[in-house]
């Protein structure tokens, strides 16, 4: 091996390895991201990589994301307590105005729409929400879905577009929440 190789081997194989057993990386973005952000409650966890975000986002307390979260915050964001994500979620605020455009395929305004997402709710992996959707309480996106529509309370939804595949047990639900287990 060179002394060029040496060198990028060094800086970046064996000195990243060496800061991650330093550093714990999962605190780091968990305080990074909550310094982007508008408003961020207790114990927000960050479990990989994460995109996009801004000070049109709030989240609440007990915030779990995983892998590859992607917050367009260019419009509103509200993101509830307890709410869980699988890996690759994105959340759009914003879209080109396609509408009356003054140039095709669309011009540059940017048309933004609050996305609501209410308490208790859980993403699965690779789930898309689009701009101006609000997610009812206790609601479940399953893997893969597209939220192209409102979700009602405690529906769970699944497929491109989303549609309701069924509801929880919503006594049960109801006696959980009472009794104050959450997770």
């Amino acid at each position: 091996m060179n002394w060029k190789q040496k060198l990028y081997f060094f800086f970046f194989i064996r000195l990243p390895r060496k800061i991650e057993e330093w550093v714990n990386i999962k605190e780091m973005n968990t305080i990074i991201v909550s310094m982007q952000v508008g408003a961020c409650g207790e114990n927000l966890k960050v479990n990989g990589k994460h995109r996009g975000l801004g000070k049109n986002v709030f989240l609440g307390h007990h915030v779990n994301f995983n892998d590859n979260v992607f917050i367009n915050g260019s419009g509103e964001v509200h993101i509830g307590n307890y709410f869980h994500t699988g890996v690759n979620l994105t959340i759009i605020s914003s879209n080109h105005n396609y509408d009356n455009a003054t140039a095709i395929p669309y011009d540059k305004i940017r048309i933004k729409k609050a996305v609501v997402i209410k308490d208790f709710v859980w993403c699965g992996n690779n789930v898309t929400i689009i701009p101006g959707i609000t997610i009812g309480e206790g609601a479940i996106i399953a893997a893969g879905a597209v939220v192209t529509k409102n979700v009602p309370d405690y529906a769970i939804v699944g497929g491109n577009p989303a549609v309701i595949i069924k509801y929880r047990n919503i006594d049960q639900f109801l006696k959980l929440k009472g009794e104050g287990k959450f997770l």
